[in-house]
């Protein structure tokens, strides 16, 4: 398949790729029933925005999110969030290049130290019917990584059978297949992964 590499070679640079030690950032993928085009994803991100009483999450464009909470990592305690536009984010404090039109901005806990940072864990579901869907009998799933740390589960009952990009493959208590990848890039990292039901 073009633009794929084959299961051998995933495996084959998975022997000669080395992953560098790996940021704060993570982001879980776990794709539901294929034909929900949903998946869930547990976020952990951080701000070192100094005196900062905010946290801001890009909501990707094309997808609905639902099913959203968010915890402070030190305490577990649920904090408060709301959905806001990109202006208003940036009249929040938000810095850098514009990411999304819409942004989740969570109130931190506390503003954010000198030398400090706040760090945060978010739940959300996103309903996006480009970047999931079946494909027959199988699975698509195509995203791409801004941060270096991304880890995709895919639904009971699948197994992995092409990626565009290398990453580590592992199999959950639950028998679900994991497969996790680093970005090392300087930009995002395009992943596309084909799955199909196991026989």
């Amino acid at each position: 398949m073009r633009n794929y590499f084959n299961m051998r070679t995933v495996l084959i640079l998975l022997c000669i790729c080395g992953f560098a030690r790996a940021g704060d950032e993570f982001t879980l993928y776990e794709l539901l029933a294929p034909a929900s085009h949903k998946f869930a994803i547990v976020y952990d991100m951080s701000t070192t925005v100094e005196g900062s009483p905010y946290l801001f999450n890009p909501i990707r464009r094309g997808s609905v999110a639902s099913d959203e909470r968010v915890i402070d990592a030190a305490s577990g305690k649920e904090l408060k969030f709301a959905t806001v536009s990109y202006e208003t984010a940036k009249t929040n404090g938000l810095k850098g290049r514009q990411a999304a039109d819409d942004y989740l901005q969570v109130t931190l806990a506390h503003p954010v130290a000198k030398g400090g940072e706040g760090r945060v864990r978010i739940f959300k579901t996103y309903l996006d019917a480009a970047s999931y869907k079946p494909d027959g009998a199988d699975i698509v799933f195509e995203r791409s990584f801004g941060i270096k740390r991304n880890e995709i589960v895919l639904p009971a009952g699948f197994e992995l059978t092409a990626s565009s990009a290398p990453g580590i493959i592992t199999t959950g208590p639950d028998g679900r297949i994991h497969i996790s990848f680093f970005n090392d890039r300087n930009d995002e990292l395009l992943v596309k992964l084909r799955g199909r039901p196991v026989k």
